[in-house]
């Protein structure tokens, strides 16, 4: 089930699904620092690391830069987006930490990671389509 958001753009109004949402909220944290986005994708959570660390606790900060850079989307919305994420599970890991699990970071993990596997035939100009 989709969420339809209201957005303003050029004084029109469209509306956004979540599934819309998602991408822009990835293509913003891409965009932010490439290099968090890369290390998150690519990293090994079988073990503790630093700068996976640093690369996941920065997804949190992003999340609230991003709710305050749009507006027009409800809070409402912005929350079911925050728990779509998985967001909350990494706001819990280091809430928790150090006597944690690495568990919680691999629910957002995989949810990028199908974010860049879905955007990949994009960006090569090949859209992906999905079998029903």
């Amino acid at each position: 089930m989709d969420t339809n958001l209201a957005t303003l753009q050029g004084g029109v109004r469209k509306m956004l699904s979540s599934l819309e949402l998602t991408k822009l909220f990835f293509k913003d944290l891409k965009s932010y620092n490439s290099s968090n986005f890369r290390t998150i994708e690519k990293a090994d959570l079988s073990h503790e690391n630093a700068t996976v660390h640093k690369a996941f606790s920065s997804v949190v900060t992003r999340y609230f830069i991003f709710a305050e850079r749009h507006p027009e989307i409800s809070d409402s919305d912005r929350r079911i987006l925050y728990f779509k994420l998985k967001i909350d599970m990494i706001a819990r890991y280091f809430s928790d930490y150090p006597d944690t699990n690495l568990d919680l970071l691999k629910a957002f993990q995989l949810e990028l990671q199908q974010y860049v596997r879905e955007n990949r035939g994009e960006e090569n100009g090949v859209q992906s389509s999905v079998a029903v």
